[in-house]
């Protein structure tokens, strides 16, 4: 494969044609490309080269996606609430059937009461595993 530096954005040989296997239609490629070609790709669109930077993003589009979640990293509240719950349900330590939680925008509210204050902050320390951004711990002992 020739490096084109930029200069034009026409494939340097009829096999580099080829080896660009993009469906005309614009549409994405259904497996990905070798490495080869998609590391000459890389550095050409390094040095301006407009069609080598189009494959690169078309490369991505193919790649595999599975773990890649919403960009904000935020868990839904309902989720927040069931992992809450269930990790304080789990938790052999605590006894935490009078313990009321609510979520709103990430931040886990615990209410109600514990028997000592070791389960106050064993359930502060469960709430915080599931990926709250906040926990508010107004919980009473008692």
């Amino acid at each position: 494969m020739k490096l084109d530096l930029g200069h034009s954005n026409k494939p340097s040989t009829p096999d580099e044609a080829v080896a660009d296997k993009t469906p005309s239609d614009g549409s994405v490629p259904s497996e990905p490309r070798p490495f080869l070609d998609r590391a000459g790709d890389e550095v050409a669109a390094w040095f301006g080269n407009v069609d080598a930077l189009g494959r690169r993003q078309r490369d991505e589009a193919v790649g595999d996606h599975a773990g890649k979640g919403p960009s904000d990293g935020s868990a839904p509240d309902a989720r927040l609430l069931a992992d809450a719950t269930d990790r304080l349900t789990q938790d052999a330590t605590l006894d935490a059937s009078r313990i009321r939680i609510t979520v709103l925008n990430g931040t886990i509210v615990l209410s109600g009461s514990v028997t000592t204050a070791a389960d106050r902050a064993a359930a502060e320390r469960d709430t915080l595993s599931v990926g709250a951004t906040h926990v508010v711990n107004n919980l009473m002992v008692g």
